[in-house]
C-alpha cells in the first residue's frame, strides 16, 4: 500500500481507496428468491450501499419477499445471507499504478411483514454488508439500510404508502462524486416519503412528499457537503386505452446545505408522457420534461467572496441550470422466459466536488434475463452514462455485467459474474478501466 501511495503521488494524483460496493451489494450477491422458477435477480438490486446519490437510494418502495418464510404468529419473517468472493484488476478505479485485490463480502438481511385489515399491511427490513480486501484492508467497510414501509390500500382504488429509509453507505470508488481520497468516503442518510394514488376510470392522480436528510462522516466532507432535501411531486393520469394512459407532471425540490450555504437551490420541472398498466408482454412508465435549478445565494460577481469561499474549501455556487428531464422504467416479456427491461435517464445534480457545483447525468440501462428450466438463469446489463459538469470536467461511463445463476434446491443459489467498466473522460485524473470476477452464494428462507 505505501508502495501505490509513493507511486500514486509522484503521478500527482489523490488516491481512490475502496470500492465494488455497486458492483457487489448493487450487483445482487443476496438477491432472495421469487419462487421456484424465477432468477433471484429477479426481486432487484441492494442498491442501498455505495449510491453516490442517496436521494435515489430506491424509486420503488421495498416489497414483500415471495415465499412462506418463518411464521410467528401473524408476522412472516424472511432471512437471507449472501456470501461472494471477488477479484478485482483495479481495486483503486485508477488510470495509472492499477493494483489487484480479492475481496470477501458477507452480507445478512432479514425482513418482517404484517398484512393487516385486508389489503393494508406493514414491513420491517434490514440488510447489511461487510467487506473485507485482503490486501488493502484499508479498503474495509460495513454498510447498512433499515426500512420501515406502511401500505394503505382502499376499496375503489386509492392506495397510500409511507415509509422510513435509514442508510449507512460510502462514495462507490469511480462513481461521479468519488473524491479520491485515501479513505473512503462514508455517509449516513435518513429518508422519509409518502405516497397517496388514486386511479379511477376516467382519471387517475399520484402525489408525493420526500424529505432526506445526508451527513458525511469523514475525509471533510460535511462541511462542504451536509445537507437536506425537501421533494414534491404531482402527476395526472388520463387513460387513452383499456391499457395505456397519458400522463402530465410536476416536480419541486428545495436543498439546503448546513454549511456550503451557496449551494442552496430550487429546482422545479414538467414533464408529460405514458404509462402502460402491467400486463403479460409490456408495462411501465416514461416521462420526458424540462427541469430547472436555481442558487438562492451563490455569490455571482463578488470576487472577495469567491476567493475566500475557495480558501475554505467550499463551492462558490453558479448560474441558473437548464436540462431536458428524462425518467423511464419499461418492462418487455416477449416469452414466458425472456425479458428485458429499459431504463432512460437524464437529470441534474449536485455535486460539491472538485469545485463544481452541479452536473447533467444522462443515459441508459438496459437488462435482459432468460430462463432456461427451473434451475438455470443467464442475465445481461448494459450501463452508460454522461456526465457533464459545470466547470467543464466530462465522463462517459460504460458498464457491461453478464451472470450465470444455478439454483440447487429452492433457499440455495450460486452465481458467477463478469464485470467490465470503463470510463472516457476529458481530465486524465478521471480515466480508468476495470475487469471483476465474482463467484456467489445466496441462501433464502
Amino acid at each position: 500500500m505505501t508502495h501505490f501511495l509513493l507511486a500514486a503521488k509522484r503521478a500527482h494524483l489523490k488516491i481512490p481507496c475502496g470500492l465494488l460496493l455497486l458492483l457487489i451489494v448493487g450487483g445482487e450477491i443476496l438477491l432472495p428468491l421469487k419462487g421456484w422458477a424465477q432468477s433471484f435477480s429477479d426481486t432487484g438490486t441492494f442498491s442501498f450501499t455505495g449510491s453516490s446519490n442517496p436521494v435515489l437510494i430506491a424509486q420503488r418502495y421495498r416489497e414483500f419477499l415471495p415465499g412462506d418464510g418463518v411464521r410467528v404468529g401473524p408476522v412472516q419473517l424472511h432471512p437471507f445471507l449472501g456470501v461472494a468472493e471477488v477479484w478485482t484488476d483495479n481495486v483503486f478505479r485508477t488510470n495509472r499504478n492499477e493494483e489487484s485485490d480479492f475481496l470477501t463480502t458477507i452480507a445478512p438481511g432479514i425482513q418482517a411483514s404484517l398484512p393487516f385489515g385486508g389489503k393494508h399491511s406493514f414491513l420491517l427490513d434490514y440488510r447489511a454488508a461487510q467487506f473485507l480486501y485482503s490486501k488493502f484492508s484499508g479498503n474495509n467497510s460495513f454498510t447498512q439500510n433499515g426500512v420501515g414501509h406502511l401500505t394503505l390500500d382502499y376499496p375503489g382504488g386509492l392506495r397510500v404508502d409511507v415509509d422510513a429509509n435509514v442508510v449507512g453507505g460510502f462514495d462507490a470508488r469511480g462513481s461521479e462524486v468519488d473524491s479520491q481520497q485515501p479513505d473512503i468516503t462514508k455517509w449516513n442518510s435518513n429518508t422519509f416519503r409518502s405516497t397517496a394514488q388514486l386511479v379511477g376510470t376516467n382519471l387517475g392522480i399520484r402525489g408525493g412528499v420526500r424529505y432526506t436528510q445526508l451527513s458525511f462522516r469523514n475525509n471533510g466532507q460535511d462541511r462542504p457537503r451536509d445537507r437536506n432535501n425537501a421533494a414534491a411531486n404531482l402527476t395526472i393520469f388520463i387513460p387513452t386505452s383499456v391499457t395505456t394512459s397519458a400522463l402530465l407532471g410536476g416536480f419541486i425540490s428545495d436543498q439546503n446545505y448546513d454549511r456550503n450555504n451557496q449551494l442552496d437551490s430550487f429546482t422545479y420541472g414538467v414533464f408529460t408522457g405514458f404509462r402502460i398498466a402491467p400486463s403479460r408482454q409490456l408495462s411501465g412508465e416514461l416521462n420526458v420534461g424540462y427541469n430547472i435549478l436555481n442558487f438562492d445565494r451563490a455569490p455571482e460577481g463578488e470576487t472577495l467572496k469567491i476567493q475566500e469561499l475557495l480558501r475554505m474549501g467550499l463551492s462558490i455556487g453558479g448560474k441558473q441550470q437548464k436540462a431536458l428531464f428524462i425518467s423511464g422504467n419499461l418492462r418487455w416479456r416477449p416469452t414466458s422466459r425472456l425479458s428485458f427491461v429499459f431504463r432512460p435517464f437524464r437529470l441534474i445534480q449536485q455535486a460539491a466536488v472538485f469545485n463544481t457545483s452541479t452536473f447533467t447525468q444522462t443515459g441508459v440501462g438496459l437488462r435482459v434475463s432468460q430462463t432456461f428450466n427451473t434451475r438455470l438463469f443467464i442475465n445481461g446489463s448494459v450501463l452508460y452514462t454522461n456526465s457533464d459538469f459545470e466547470g467543464g470536467r466530462s465522463d462517459n461511463r460504460y458498464r457491461l455485467r453478464t451472470e450465470l445463476e444455478y439454483r440447487t434446491v429452492k433457499w440455495l443459489g450460486f452465481k458467477f459474474a463478469y464485470i467490465f467498466e470503463r470510463r472516457f473522460a476529458n481530465q486524465t485524473i478521471f480515466r480508468f478501466n476495470a475487469n471483476t470476477v465474482m463467484l456467489s452464494i445466496q441462501a433464502f428462507l
